[in-house]
């Protein structure tokens, strides 16, 4: 069963338990503080929602989100990364891009980075077209 998280204007953050997978689709392209403002929002109740559900995946919709500014992603790396996968302990986290390669660009650059920098801690990241094909991926996880 799918269950409203929370929504604002630029995102819809929801619980499938089904699988169990906390997932996010942005609605358009936002500002870059908005953004971050909305990521950590998220990854706090992925802390929550962890200590009910082993082995929540995450799953990010960035289709809509447009291009991210210079600060986001210099914030990926020297924040967002340990947020993520050091505190929150993230294994499983799949991402679907958009289709406009300045928009997918740091979405890639932030997987391989976070691919190598975590791979001794069982982190897996996948990115992919169709939320369809993410699914797919994380229920082999």
């Amino acid at each position: 069963m799918v269950q409203l998280i929370f929504e604002n204007e630029y995102v819809v953050c929801e619980l499938d338990d089904s699988l169990p997978v906390l997932r996010h689709r942005w609605k358009k392209e936002t500002p870059g503080e908005v953004f971050r403002d909305n990521l950590v929002a998220i990854q706090k109740q992925y802390l929550k929602l962890s200590k009910v559900y082993d082995y929540l995946a995450w799953l990010a919709d960035t289709q809509a989100l447009g291009e991210v500014d210079e600060e986001t992603e210099k914030w990926f790396k020297e924040a967002w990364e340990d947020l993520l996968f050091n505190e929150a302990q993230v294994k499983i986290h799949a991402v679907v891009l958009s289709e406009d390669f300045y928009a997918e660009y740091p979405m890639e650059k932030f997987k391989l980075d976070a691919e190598d920098k975590f791979k001794s801690q069982g982190v897996q990241l996948g990115v992919f077209e169709e939320e369809e094909e993410a699914y797919d991926w994380i229920r082999t996880r």
